[in-house]
């Protein structure tokens, strides 16, 4: 038994497609709002976001959570990371200010 390799799929042409029925319409609004969340760039014109707290050096629970954020972060899981930057930011307040 062999397996063929998969073709890469051609561009659509444009005259041949047919507007969207209202059943397809809200997935399609979905499948848009699930790439903008997925984008590097925050989706949200003009607003920045806001700088990541840094680990306090050789503190093993902010390492630790600098970790999760960073393979929450490689997984391109926004969620996640931002989970664990208020992780992060509540252990520094709790834990290295005076």
């Amino acid at each position: 038994m062999s397996i063929r390799p998969c073709s890469p799929t051609p561009p659509a042409d444009p005259t041949a497609l047919r507007p969207a029925t209202a059943q397809e319409r809200p997935s399609a609004g979905v499948q848009a709002a699930n790439h903008r969340a997925r984008t590097e760039v925050p989706f949200l014109v003009g607003v920045s976001a806001p700088r990541p707290p840094v680990p306090a050096p050789g503190c093993a629970d902010c390492l630790d959570l600098a970790t999760r954020r960073a393979e929450a972060r490689a997984r391109h899981d926004h969620s996640a990371e931002t989970d664990a930057n208020v992780l992060l930011s509540r252990h520094q307040r709790q834990d290295h200010r005076p």
